[in-house]
């Protein structure tokens, strides 16, 4: 199975620990469902979605069980790669089983996937 992640900053990491899930944005809820990524867009994600200081972080997900619930939509202007999405309401702290900070480079132009860090 393929190794999915979901981007977030280190802020919105701590607020998920405390209520046991993470909320989806406006506009996942809006759609019915919750954006995931593919390792390879990772810097892509995180050079888009957030800046060097929020500390974005990748979580590794263990979607076992929920392949049913994925689905991929087809690459658009505002998001120029294959996107996977997860057919839930929230993603459950439970399908994380590691957190990975991801490190700047070159000023935030790039990202690469840190050593994960203790779930």
């Amino acid at each position: 199975m393929v190794v999915f992640y979901r981007v977030v900053t280190r802020q919105a990491w701590q607020r998920a620990q405390r209520s046991g899930y993470l909320l989806p944005s406006a506009e996942e809820r809006q759609a019915g469902w919750v954006q995931v990524n593919c390792p390879e867009d990772l810097s892509l994600v995180a050079r888009r979605d957030c800046r060097p200081e929020q500390q974005p972080l990748a979580l590794e997900l263990d979607l076992a069980g929920q392949e049913g619930r994925l689905r991929w939509l087809d690459p658009s202007p505002a998001r120029p790669w294959q996107q996977p999405v997860l057919k839930v309401a929230r993603l459950e702290l439970a399908w994380v089983r590691a957190v990975h900070p991801l490190m700047a480079e070159a000023r935030g132009a790039r990202y690469r996937l840190g050593s994960a860090e203790p779930v």
